[in-house]
Formats: structure tokens, C-alpha cells, sequence
């Protein structure tokens, strides 16, 4: 039987570099195919780089089929498999462990409806039954230790990803830049936007009548004082 390609797990895999993937493949060549390939239900969960390479080559590969109560828990299984990589970047380890932290809540979530339910059954035969309440969860420093890093740097990434371009974005997330590097670039690419800012206040105010309308003085302020909250944000900065 062929092993099927499911585009959502495959897509929690993050690619090889060229480099990377020349090796395996040589390795293949030279060796066979030594890892089985894993699936469930038929469907891929791991391998699919050897798959491919097997198959374009016509290289025999073993096959090991995993059991899971459903979908959602491969999803945290790949996941978990892949965080295992020692040749991840940072990011790459961030952005998988806030897939699984996403995919705990939902889970959490359909267990607490589910356990309300239960409740709830339960209340009508006796009405003096407690509700449990939520524990809180803090998944910020759960991201950080499933990826292996700080949650200052979770939280760095998480303002590039947000206020940085996306060349920017894009170095970090495939390794070139590391993220303390990009989130200090970050840093001062905001201080120079304070500076056009105030450069473009201070031209407005001497070359352009402004009526004495408080709304739009309200605003010019409150733009520059929006942008300059940004700034302390990113970089910890003061005027």
C-alpha cells in the first residue's frame, strides 16, 4: 500500500535547506532507506522527505503504522516529533510550539464543554454538585519550553512579527537573522519612524495654519504618542 500525503501534515514539517536535503538524499543513495517510514492510518506523519526521495529513486523503504484516538492528537505527535530537531531555528521551534499550544487549548476546550455537559447531567440528579473552576494556564511560558528558549524571546518574536517587514520576518523565520538580532534592528527602525514622525509634526506645526480645532490637535498628538508607546515597547526606550 502507498502511503498518502495529508497537506496538513506535511505542512507542520519545516522544509530541509538545500544543503540539508542533498545529504539525505546522498545518504539514501549510498545506504538505503534505514528509517521506516511512519504513518497512521496510512497517511504520512513522518518521513516525508524520505518518501520522496525513495520514490523518485525507486528505493525500497519500510513502513511503522501508529494508532491515535483521533487527528488532533498526530497533530501534537508530529508536532513533538519535529521539535525534537536539533536543526531548527528558533523561530521554526516558536511557531511550531504555538501550533500546539493552539491545538492544547481546542482540545481543553471541547474536554471542559464535554465535562459541562457532564456536569450539568449530573446536577439535575443532585443539585448540591460543585462546578470545578478553571485553572489558569499560561501559555507563554509553555511555548517557551516546548521550543527550548526564553519567554522574553517568544515575546520578541511575537512584536516581529507584527511590526517588522516581511523580509524581515522572513530572515528570521528561515534562520538567516537570528531573532535578538531582528527584534534590536526592530528597535531602532521604530526609534527612526519616532524621528520622521516628530520631523513631520514640527514641519506641520510652523509651515501649515492649523485652525484652533482641539479634535485635530487631538490627533496629531495622539498619533505621536501612539507611535512612541510602540518605540518603549520594542526597545525599552525613553525620551
Amino acid at each position: 500500500m502507498i502511503p498518502i500525503i495529508d497537506p496538513d501534515f506535511k505542512g507542520l514539517i519545516p522544509p530541509l535547506s538545500d544543503e540539508e536535503r542533498e545529504q539525505l538524499e546522498h545518504n539514501i543513495l549510498e545506504g538505503g532507506c534505514r528509517d521506516a517510514i511512519i504513518t497512521w492510518q496510512g497517511i504520512i506523519i513522518d518521513g516525508h522527505n524520505r518518501f520522496d526521495i525513495c520514490t523518485k529513486h525507486g528505493i525500497t523503504f519500510g513502513i511503522r503504522e501508529m494508532e491515535f484516538d483521533n487527528r488532533d492528537d498526530v497533530l501534537v505527535w508530529i508536532i513533538e516529533n519535529q521539535l525534537g530537531r536539533r536543526n531548527l531555528s528558533d523561530a521554526a521551534r516558536i511557531e511550531l510550539a504555538l501550533q500546539k499550544a493552539e491545538l492544547l487549548k481546542q482540545k481543553a476546550k471541547q474536554k471542559q464543554i464535554r465535562a459541562g455537559r457532564d456536569r450539568h447531567r449530573a446536577g439535575e440528579l443532585n443539585p448540591k454538585t460543585s462546578i470545578c473552576q478553571k485553572e489558569p494556564i499560561y501559555v507563554l511560558d509553555a511555548v517557551a519550553d516546548d521550543a527550548g528558549v526564553s519567554r522574553g524571546t517568544v515575546h520578541s518574536y511575537a512584536q516581529i512579527q507584527k511590526e517588522g517587514s516581511p523580509q524581515l520576518v522572513e530572515k528570521v523565520k528561515n534562520g538567516e537573522m537570528k531573532i535578538g538580532s531582528a527584534h534590536r534592528l526592530l528597535g531602532k527602525e521604530i526609534i527612526k519612524q519616532l524621528k520622521i514622525a516628530d520631523g513631520m509634526y514640527k514641519y506641520i506645526i510652523k509651515n501649515i495654519p492649523i485652525e484652533d480645532d482641539d479634535d485635530t490637535n487631538n490627533a496629531i498628538y495622539q498619533g505621536l504618542y501612539d507611535l512612541q508607546k510602540k518605540l518603549m515597547e520594542v526597545n525599552s526606550w525613553k525620551p
